[in-house]
């Protein structure tokens, strides 16, 4: 699997309010949920280029919904990325995404460590409202068309984590992880991301996927010493810094 086969998982999963298509590029109404449903990208990701005309497209039709102009660039989307930088448009974000087959990764939790709960409980909610993960972002899950998932992790019988993950085509994406600064390096993560891939697995999703970004090492470390492989990067181009 390469980048191009997973950007179509990565839109079906976390998916805008709604898009329109312009030229070369697909431009989502983000409705405040961040930038990777807000964020112009090609529509058909094995293209490497656009063509001046189609970024300006692009460019007015963000303005039409009043988002600022950011694109989603794929690894080897380098003549896009080439024609952005030329306007003015810096990198920021860079993003690697890395798969597993599920069935590698899947095992049942520990008893009442890790339940799958749809919709989302509101101590969920709380959680993922403390890092940063507010209403619109709730919002893109709910948007999920495909089978979708919540798993609310707990130590020591406390509240201590949530996550989503989505399936689109056979794979499952994991967003949104979030476990509490209390409560880090004990392993819910990690048993979280075990019963997910189970409930993937379950549900006919060979794959497994996640995000990462560039920057976070440590997080690489641990999921390549899971089995994880990276099949590709993408990265923004925004004219704010």
């Amino acid at each position: 699997m390469q980048i191009a086969e997973l950007a179509p998982v990565i839109a079906a999963t976390w998916p805008p309010a709604a898009t329109v298509e312009t030229g070369a590029f697909t431009v989502p109404d983000g409705a405040g949920g961040g930038q990777r449903v807000s964020a112009a990208r090609l529509t058909d990701p094995s293209a490497s280029d656009a063509g001046e005309a189609d970024i300006d497209a692009a460019i007015a039709a963000l303005a039409e919904i009043g988002q600022p102009p950011l694109f989603m660039v794929l690894g080897h989307q380098s003549g896009l990325d080439a024609r952005l930088e030329a306007r003015g448009f810096a990198t920021r974000d860079s993003t690697l995404a890395m798969t597993i087959a599920s069935a590698a990764l899947a095992a049942p939790p520990p008893p009442v460590t890790c339940f799958a709960i749809w919709p989302p409980l509101a101590i969920q909610v709380e959680l993922w409202a403390a890092g940063g993960i507010g209403p619109a972002r709730l919002a893109v899950m709910q948007r999920a068309k495909g089978p979708k998932m919540s798993f609310f992790g707990r130590i020591t019988d406390k509240p201590a984590g949530t996550a989503f993950v989505g399936i689109h085509n056979g794979v499952a994406m994991l967003h949104a992880l979030e476990v509490g600064p209390a409560h880090r390096r004990k392993g819910l993560g990690l048993t979280m991301m075990r019963a997910a891939a189970d409930w993937a697995r379950a549900e006919g999703a060979a794959s497994f996927a996640i995000l990462v970004t560039q920057e976070n090492q440590p997080a690489q470390g641990l999921y390549s010493s899971l089995g994880f492989q990276a099949v590709g990067q993408y990265h923004y181009r925004s004219l704010q810094a």
